[in-house]
This record gives structure tokens, C-alpha cells and sequence, in this order.
């Protein structure tokens, strides 16, 4: 498929674009606890750029300290951050990317945590806060001189991210935060009706535009999804007053921390490709601004096929830029990328506490691989899942020969009820299998034919690791039954409720399942290792980061 559109320049605000491409704000959590940039921050932001995306949205810092969301939330509310910022912007620059940041406000969803004290609002509460742990915040309401000092905030902020060599700034307007409830009639309880709210957040985007000479985008719900929420004409009829205050761009997502089902925010498996297209199309009809399409949109062909049609002019690949770094340079090159699985791993790692991880990536931070000194061997797999795969894909680029033994050529948890919590997208699933077949061959990797279950001649000697990654077994006598229970489930729809329950969950991937204890063929001289599930039973996340483990270090069994 030829991808003219998405590999097109363009440009935002006269700031010229290579391709239309662009790597969203999301949190990572790799900055410092007081929000300083780290060398693993730069890492990841220079990663993707070096993938080839034309434009770096970096994540979102809030304008003032009361209004910090996260715990390690990039700071840019204090000069002290420029230099870091600097730097990080010099290393997306010599990537050829573009650099753009995102000014975002917790208002009423403030962390109580990180703010000594009540968040300020347009709302007084009780508004609750995950993160981490749940938490109740009842903010301070603003008045007259908190909504000033709010203005001039941003405006500080704004001249820092330019300082600090930034080409634009994104404003998050949306998911329920401050700026979303500012626009908000069910969430704003200080501005009386809506054109006294739409006055207050252009006069707010147009005293940034006076202030800086680099372009402004505005992050836009396209709908709320909750009965009291924003709809698309609310959003439409808000466009006017954002094109006349001298905004350059739109971006247009959708969801809310209220929406009936809020994980449509970032949404996971169950949800279409595509799911806010809808939204960016009747924007992109009613304005003569850039639109950045966001959602779902890190299929290919979904991507271009969305630029082509004229709903936008840029799409956003998050995820698909975190499970694939160089989702933009092997789209374009016809490579194979790392399917994203929308299991959203990503997120929920992340709102645990810990730094931003991936299911099917092992190195979130870079594609660069430990340098070792690890003297050629040959190394035989049993098994062709996930681990296996990964395993022999990482042993061969490390420069070890590599041969795999598989029974058949398919992903069992790819027929599961359920995964991850949610509905399997099967189809995505078996891409993402499929893909790692296709590395395996990409990477000099020796597989056997079908339905082999011995390794050749060649391979009964002069092997030094092998390893096996043959998955669990389960308990006592029970895997011809747990087997027709599993398909039973997959083929009738389970309730959202079931589906997400942490007793099935514990209880499909662990309580039913042991490490496997019987090793396959012994080859003479060589060690063997159980990679994975064989291993210790439990989430793709886990069995894919050990079998990355396992295949860069220098012994493999050390």
C-alpha cells in the first residue's frame, strides 16, 4: 500500500512538518519526582523521532504546581526547568522531528499529593482521583484574581517552552481536565453560562498567541460521552472563538473521566480503529485550521486513509509509537512493525505508579540494545508463542544462531475469553503474532517445518543453550477440561463485569497453571532454560520481558 498522504510534508503554523506523523503527550512517568528531565526521559522523546514521526507532542506539564496530575509530571511552572527542557528539545531536533509540548491543568483532578494543599477549580466537588490510590478532592472555587493569575501562568509557561527552544504548544482542553471543565456546564460553577466560558478560554489562547511567536494547538473533546458532557456541537460551536483568538491547529479525542465507560480516553481492545474519526471529520468540515486526528489510528491504513479522505490533516500514533519506536520510518519503508495490542498495559502501569512499560515492547525508552561481548552460539527454541518468538528475534540480533522447534504456528491466548480485562481483539492480536513471525524471518532466524517436534541432525550437536518456551502446563489432570471451558468461554459474550474480575484474571493465568517441569530434548554439552510462561506462569507483559532477558545476557543462564 503506498502511504502518499501520511508521508507528505505539512506544516502547523508556518512550522514545516517532514510527514504527518505525530507522537501525542503521553505521561511516562521518567521524569524526577520534583519534574526534571532525566537522560531516560530524552531517550524516549529522541527514540521516537529518530523512528521517523514528523512532530513530538512531549507530555503534559502543568502551568502551575496546583495543578499537577501525576506523580514525576514534567515541570515547565519554574525557570529552573529550561535548561532540561532544552536539551531535550536539542535531541528531538537532531532527529529531524519537530517539537512540540503540552500545557495541561489538573484543576478539580488536581493529585492531592503532589500540591500541599486543595487543588483550584471551577468546580467545588467531591470530585474523585485515581492515582495510585482514590482520593476525594473538594478544590477551591476560582475567583476573579485565581483566574488571572491562571492566564498569567500559562502565559509564563508558554514563554518557557519557547525559551527552551519548543517549535509549538498544545493546550489540553479535554479528558476533564481544568480546561475542560472551564468549558464545562456541568463542571464550572464560576463562569455563568457558556458564552462567558468560551470568552474566558479564548481571551486565555489569545494572550498566549500575543506572547509567543510559535504556533498554539488546542486539544479539543470531540464528545464527553457522559449525559451532562460535552457533544460535538458544543465542540463545534466553541471552533469560532479558538480560529478568531489565533489557534493553529485542532487536535480532537474524545472522552472523559465521566464518561460511561472512561477508558475510552485512551480507548483499549473492544473499541474500533478509528473510534474519534467521526469527531475529526465534522471538526475538519467546520474549520480552516490543521486537524489532528487521535485514537485508534495506529494502523497504516487506517492512518492514511483518514488523510486521504480529507477528515485530517495529521494523525496522532501514540501507542503504537510506544509498542513500535519506529512505527513512522518502517510504515513508510514497508517493514514489519510492532502491533500494538490496545491491551493498554501502557496505562495501567503507568497509573499504578511506575514508569510508562509496554506488553509487547521489553525497552520502552530506546530500540538500542545492551552492548555485549557474547561469543556467537547456537541456540535451539521450543516453542513459537510470544516469548519464544521474542527470544529467538533478540538472540539472533544479538549475533547467535538460532533454530525453532514449534507444534503449530499459533497464539493460544488469541482465543482466550478474555485478555488483559477486556474483549480480545482477535484480530489485532493474530497481527501482532503474525508480525513476529515475520522479524523472526527478518532477523536470520532458522525455523523448522510444521509440525516438527525433533530438532534436525545439525541441531542434536554443538548447541550450547537451549530453550524452552513451551508455555505452562496446568494443574493435575485438568488441561483437557480447562481447554473446552476456555472455548466455551470465547464464543459467548462475557459480561464487561466478569471479564475484568481480578479473581477470573488470577485464576486463568495462575491458580489453573504451573511452570512446566518435563525439559524437552537434551542436546549433550548444552544448557537448557525455560523462558516465559514454561517458566513462571502469568501476563504476556511479564513472559515477553524475560524472554528479552534472558536473550541479551552474556550466560544465559546466569
Amino acid at each position: 500500500m503506498s502511504y502518499a498522504h501520511l508521508f507528505s510534508p505539512s506544516a502547523i503554523g508556518g512550522v514545516e512538518m517532514r510527514n504527518r506523523v505525530v507522537l501525542p503527550s503521553m505521561t511516562t512517568r521518567l521524569a524526577t519526582p520534583s519534574g526534571e528531565v532525566t537522560p531516560e526521559l530524552v531517550s524516549y522523546y529522541q527514540e521516537r523521532a529518530r523512528g521517523g514521526c514528523g512532530l513530538v507532542i512531549v507530555e503534559m506539564a502543568s502551568p502551575q504546581r496546583r495543578g499537577r496530575h501525576r506523580g514525576r509530571e514534567l515541570g515547565i511552572d519554574s525557570d529552573e526547568y529550561i535548561p532540561g527542557l532544552r536539551s531535550l528539545v536539542a535531541a528531538i531536533h537532531e532527529q529531524g522531528a519537530r517539537a512540540g509540548i503540552q500545557l495541561g491543568h489538573g484543576g478539580a483532578r488536581a493529585l492531592p499529593t503532589e500540591l500541599g494543599g486543595r487543588p483550584l477549580a471551577s468546580t467545588a466537588g467531591p470530585v474523585p482521583v485515581f492515582e495510585t490510590a482514590r482520593f476525594v478532592n473538594f478544590p477551591e472555587l476560582f475567583d476573579e484574581d485565581s483566574l488571572e493569575q491562571l492566564v498569567v501562568d500559562h502565559v509564563a509557561a508558554a514563554r518557557r517552552a519557547e525559551e527552551a527552544g519548543f517549535d509549538m504548544i498544545e493546550l489540553h482542553g479535554a479528558h476533564g481536565y481544568l480546561l475542560a471543565q472551564l468549558i464545562s456546564a456541568d463542571e464550572n460553577q464560576v463562569l455563568p453560562n457558556a458564552a462567558a466560558r468560551y470568552d474566558f478560554l479564548a481571551s486565555l489562547v489569545r494572550r498566549i498567541v500575543e506572547a509567543v511567536g510559535i504556533p498554539l494547538s488546542y486539544r479539543l473533546s470531540g464528545q464527553d460521552y457522559y449525559s451532562a458532557g460535552q457533544t460535538v456541537d458544543d465542540s463545534l460551536a466553541f471552533l469560532p472563538y479558538l480560529e478568531n483568538a489565533g489557534v493553529s491547529a485542532v487536535s480532537v479525542t474524545g472522552g472523559h473521566y465521566k464518561s460511561v465507560d472512561p477508558e475510552i480516553m485512551i480507548p483499549p481492545m473492544p473499541y474500533e480503529d478509528g473510534v474519534f474519526l467521526d469527531a475529526a471529520r465534522a471538526v475538519k468540515a467546520r474549520t480552516r485550521l490543521p486537524v489532528i486526528a487521535v485514537g485508534r489510528v495506529n494502523a497504516p491504513a487506517v492512518a492514511e486513509d483518514a488523510l486521504a479522505q480529507g477528515w485530517a490533516d495529521f494523525v496522532a500514533v501514540g501507542r503504537g509509537q510506544i509498542a513500535d519506536p519506529h512505527w513512522a520510518r518502517k510504515t513508510q519503508q514497508h517493514l514489519q512493525v510492532r502491533e500494538c495490542l490496545a491491551c493498554n498495559h501502557c496505562v495501567r502501569t503507568m497509573r499504578s505508579g511506575q514508569q510508562l512499560a509496554c506488553a509487547v515492547n521489553p525497552t520502552v525508552t530506546t530500540t538500542d540494545r545492551p552492548a555485549t561481548r557474547t561469543v556467537a552460539q547456537r541456540r535451539l527454541v521450543f516453542g513459537a508463542g510470544p516469548a519464544g518468538l521474542t527470544y529467538a528475534v533478540e538472540s539472533a540480533r544479538a549475533g547467535h544462531e538460532v533454530y525453532v522447534i514449534a507444534r503449530d504456528r499459533t497464539w493460544k491466548a488469541a482465543a482466550a475469553p478474555t485478555f488483559n480485562g477486556y474483549r480480545p481483539d482477535r484480530q489485532r492480536m493474530r497481527r501482532y503474532f503474525d508480525g513476529l513471525w515475520r522479524e523472526a524471518v527478518e532477523a536470520g532466524v532458522h525455523i523448522a517445518p510444521e509440525g516438527e517436534r525433533e530438532p534436525p541432525p545439525e541441531w542434536r550437536t554443538n548447541v550450547d543453550v537451549v530453550a524452552d518456551a513451551r508455555g505452562a502446563t496446568y494443574v493435575g489432570n485438568l488441561g483437557p477440561l480447562v481447554r473446552i471451558l476456555i472455548r466455551v468461554l470465547s464464543r459467548v459474550p462475557l459480561p464487561k463485569r466478569l471479564m475484568k474480575s481480578d479473581r477470573l484474571h488470577h485464576i486463568l493465568l495462575y491458580d489453573l497453571r504451573n511452570p512446566r517441569r518435563k525439559e524437552p530434548t537434551r542436546i549433550p554439552g548444552a544448557r537448557t532454560i525455560k523462558i516465559g510462561d514454561a517458566a513462571q506462569p502469568g501476563e504476556l507483559a511479564a513472559a515477553v520481558r524475560d524472554a528479552f532477558t534472558q536473550a541479551w545476557k552474556e550466560n544465559s543462564d546466569d
